[in-house]
């Protein structure tokens, strides 16, 4: 008699264990899913629900932000009063204090088409570019064989903060505004 007691409570247990499995299952496949409805979350009594903006949203509130921090409306560009450029620091070829103005884009090669010429054998024929976006220069490597370094760090691509060292081969440049 005992024996199938203990075979029903083992049932029972296996079929509750069975219905807990489902419920996660079923809950986790709903969560992966998305229901498309928004959890249930308890908000205080008179609070206002939460409203997601839309990204068109967001983005004309980021312009009307920056409108009003400016004086009447005009968006701040503070390119008009710098005058980027590179002041060679060493090189093999250049005298140092060289200054090279940076407008538009400019590259940096061997190669007699580029604005910076540098005829060292560490320099590919277009080693890089300088390219402004927004109010920032940067640098970007054009598959060169001996590499781009900004603050002695190989890199593809990367911005020129003020005072940055740009070394092509054996020269290095110091970014100035």
């Amino acid at each position: 008699m005992i024996d199938i007691v203990l075979l029903v409570l083992k049932i029972a247990i296996l079929v509750l264990l069975y219905l807990f499995i489902w419920q996660v299952v079923r809950g986790a496949v709903a969560d992966v899913r998305g229901s498309g409805a928004a959890p249930d979350v308890a908000l205080p009594d008179g609070s206002p629900p939460v409203v997601v903006p839309t990204p068109e949203e967001r983005r004309r509130r980021r312009e009307q932000r920056i409108a009003e921090r400016t004086e009447s409306g005009q968006v701040m560009d503070l390119t008009r009063h710098i005058s980027p450029r590179l002041i060679v620091e060493q090189s093999p070829i250049v005298p140092a204090g060289v200054i090279f103005p940076l407008e538009g884009w400019v590259t940096i090669g061997r190669a007699p088409t580029s604005d910076i010429v540098l005829d060292e054998p560490f320099v590919s024929s277009t080693h890089a570019r300088l390219v402004p976006r927004d109010q920032v220069y940067v640098v970007e490597d054009l598959g060169s064989t001996n590499g781009t370094f900004v603050n002695d760090r190989a890199v593809t691509e990367a911005p020129l903060r003020l005072d940055a060292r740009l070394r092509i081969g054996d020269t290095v440049f110091r970014y100035e505004e």
